[in-house]
């Protein structure tokens, strides 16, 4: 079935089909129809969004991942992976190291630390596997590096979506996903559950309404028992099978029901101490061990009630619960009453396949099935009620022990899901992670529940690779606050200000800088940049060159500026100092061989795009004219001496030995003719005369004579109080 849906959706819309413009596109990769390698794919507009990334338990190899050939993958933006179960997230490195995608990964804090731990054990477990591997150790470690992690209700922007994670219940750590792009807010609920338990809380109801909410259909129809009647009865099941001398295997996931289960038999053992402490509870899974750790450092994210005992003592040190560390010696060894967890749940390998082969044969003993049990799995064959299983050998063995299922899954079931979109209220609900026939009786039952209610609602029932399509037409829309709202805006008329995003609505504002306080939380501020680097040329080459490089110099002459502190920690003296491009400030500090300070200038400017441009420019002139040829400096010198004493004829005579060597350093050879009163240069072949007194350029190359011209009036400008009065040819 999954086969023939297949299609691709990477090459735009077909005819007849929706436009991705108008349209939210959600494809299952993976759990459409089926429980297993959850993948959905979310896409509006130029964005896509990647929800988990799992395996099918049922599948081996290549076969058990998603069908991430369907989509590009390097078009992804984002993939959020809601818990840490491996039908969730265990394709994650493969994702990550064997695929094109470049996006960013998001989880949890505890989702991504029980994540390595689970992935770890399964590298290790797939080095001594004939079956391919999809990840090494080293691709699992890689994967450590890009994987950030998100806390509950913390709103973060992607690629310009708004992405927060609400509790999901289900287990330590889960998120259900708020997803929002122009507008368009999409809901991906994961594994979840609406009823607390023992350590977990129950999964939020957001609060704000989404357009799509991708919701699990693990249970369809059906509804769990009451907690307290399921709890009863797993006890009598397990005091029943002990009292005929036999002994219960539950199949467990290592992380989630696990943990609840001991902690319900824990709480029990010790409350009949008398007649069960000769009862042995053991847990074979080095995972569950392990969980000790985890739970301990993400006691916040417990419920209430656990980590109010957590004051008194650590529930999860159980009193009556041992470590199994070698079942194949405890299978041959041990014939006496016990319950033993082991996993994986589904029964399909490991310790939990090992117990129920050994001990399938024997009447007097149990098998509790207290999760969901997977589609292709031994634990979904065996509630059928066969006469006989295979082994993995491939041996027939008769099936004589007792199966009974007792859901403690922390799924949805029919009451949950109808209650949680009751009050989400999405006009568009998609499922996935349900069995074919089970997703469409739910979808059938939430549709007759809708209109008996007089709500809206389309459900959906995808299957593998197939595309729902949604309309939703994209909110652009921004609010002018204070100012910019006091006066509407022209049409058509440019609108400047501050974008502002808050609120659980994503509401949003265009609001000028000074009104930001009044209507938001946030400040205008701005960050003063400095900068000091050592010089050994007088301020008048340093001004010389700025002047000559930009325009809108401004200010020589001194200005206030903290310099070396005296003895007594005063501030120092003044210095002088211009400003460029009224950004940049440059202010000159001369040395003093007192305090030790060399001689510097100091850079000042408000940071930003703008000043900080200015500024890498000024570094580069001021650095430039640290190395300015001697010539340049000894005619400066000469220049402002002559000037001083009254001798125009060597006044004017070193400045034009200046100006023939502040054009060499801009344009190659230079030859001062001092007689003729002219520069002449030589670039790349092209000759040209500068007659700097006139102010006139002789040139056979229009372009180059235009660019000595332009450095001419700067550099006279620079050098004279006046402006040169060129002639023009």
């Amino acid at each position: 079935m999954a086969a023939t849906a297949k299609r691709k959706i990477d090459e735009g819309p077909a005819d007849g089909e929706p436009d991705t413009s108008t349209h939210a596109h959600i494809i299952p990769l993976g759990a459409g129809s089926e429980v297993g390698r959850s993948c959905i794919i979310f896409k509006y507009q130029d964005k896509t969004v990647m929800f988990d990334c799992g395996i099918h338990p049922a599948f081996k190899g290549m076969d058990s991942l998603p069908l991430l050939d369907e989509i590009d993958i390097d078009t992804v933006d984002v993939a959020l992976i809601t818990h840490f179960h491996l039908d969730h997230c265990a394709a994650v490195p493969y994702l990550l190291r064997k695929t094109r995608f470049k996006g960013r990964i998001f989880m949890t804090h505890p989702t991504k630390a029980i994540y390595y731990s689970l992935l770890r054990d399964l590298a290790k477990g797939s080095k001594h596997s004939s079956e391919e591997a999809l990840f090494n150790e080293d691709d699992l470690e890689a994967s450590m590096q890009r994987i950030e992690v998100v806390d509950f209700y913390q709103t973060i922007e992607v690629a310009g979506m708004q992405i927060t994670p609400y509790r999901a219940g289900h287990v330590l750590g889960a998120a259900m996903f708020l997803v929002e792009v122009a507008g368009c807010r999409c809901l991906y609920t994961g594994d979840y559950s609406r009823l607390p338990d023992r350590h977990l809380p129950a999964a939020d109801i957001p609060p704000v309404k989404p357009h799509i909410v991708i919701v699990e259909s693990t249970y369809g129809t059906s509804r769990h028992l009451p907690r307290l009647q399921r709890e009863q009865l797993l006890l009598d099941t397990i005091r029943n099978t002990i009292n005929r001398g036999g002994r219960v295997i539950m199949p467990v996931v290592a992380l989630g029901r696990a943990q609840e289960l001991l902690l319900l038999l824990d709480e029990y053992w010790e409350a009949h101490k008398s007649e069960l402490s000769g009862i042995p509870i053991y847990q074979a899974s080095s995972m569950m061990s392990k969980a000790l750790g985890v739970y301990q450092t993400y006691v916040e994210s417990l419920n209430d009630d656990i980590k109010r005992v957590f004051h008194e003592r650590n529930p999860f040190k159980f009193r009556h619960v041992q470590t199994l560390k070698n079942p194949a010696h405890f299978i041959s060894d041990y014939s006496g009453p016990c319950v033993i967890m082991a996993t994986p749940s589904g029964l399909q390998s490991g310790a939990s396949r090992d117990f129920f082969e050994a001990w399938c044969e024997d009447s007097r003993n149990t098998c509790i099935i207290c999760d969901f049990a997977v589609q292709g799995t031994l634990a979904k064959e065996i509630l059928g009620g066969p006469s006989s299983i295979t082994t993995r050998e491939g041996r027939r063995v008769p099936l004589r022990i007792a199966v009974h299922n007792i859901s403690f899954s922390a799924h949805a079931d029919y009451d949950q899901t109808s209650g949680f979109l009751d009050a989400v209220r999405p006009p568009h609900v998609v499922l996935v992670h349900g069995e074919y026939g089970e997703m469409r009786k739910l979808a059938k039952a939430l549709k007759d529940g809708a209109k008996a209610a007089g709500v809206a609602r389309e459900v959906y029932t995808p299957i593998l690779a197939q595309t729902v399509a949604v309309e939703h037409k994209p909110d652009r829309s921004v609010r002018l606050q204070g100012r910019l709202g006091e006066k509407p805006p022209r049409e058509g008329a440019a609108v400047r200000g501050v974008l502002v995003r808050q609120g659980g609505g994503f509401a949003t504002q265009l609001l000028a800088p000074s009104d930001l306080p009044r209507y938001t939380k946030l400040l205008k501020g701005s960050v003063t940049q400095r900068q000091a680097i050592s010089v050994d040329v007088p301020f008048t080459a340093i001004r010389l060159a700025l002047e000559v490089m930009f325009e809108g110099v401004e200010g020589a002459g001194t200005l206030p500026v903290a310099t070396a502190p005296d003895a007594e920690g005063g501030k120092g003296g003044e210095s002088l100092a211009v400003v460029v491009g009224e950004l940049v400030t440059v202010r000159y500090v001369p040395a003093d061989d007192a305090s030790g300070v060399v001689s510097h200038v100091v850079l000042e400017w408000e940071g930003g795009r703008q000043g900080d441009m200015v500024a890498d420019a000024v570094v580069a002139v001021v650095l430039q004219s640290i190395g300015e040829p001697p010539e340049a400096t000894s005619a400066e010198s000469a220049m402002l001496a002559a000037r001083a004493a009254g001798d125009e004829a060597a006044a004017a005579a070193a400045e034009l030995h200046l100006i023939g060597a502040l054009l060499r350093g801009q344009f190659g050879p230079a030859a001062v003719d001092e007689a003729g009163g002219l520069v002449r240069l030589d670039v790349d072949g092209v000759e040209a005369a500068v007659d700097y007194r006139a102010g006139k350029v002789v040139c056979g190359e229009p372009g180059l004579r235009a660019r000595i011209e332009k450095s001419l009036d700067r550099l006279a400008a620079a050098i004279r109080p006046a402006p040169l009065d060129r002639p023009h040819d």
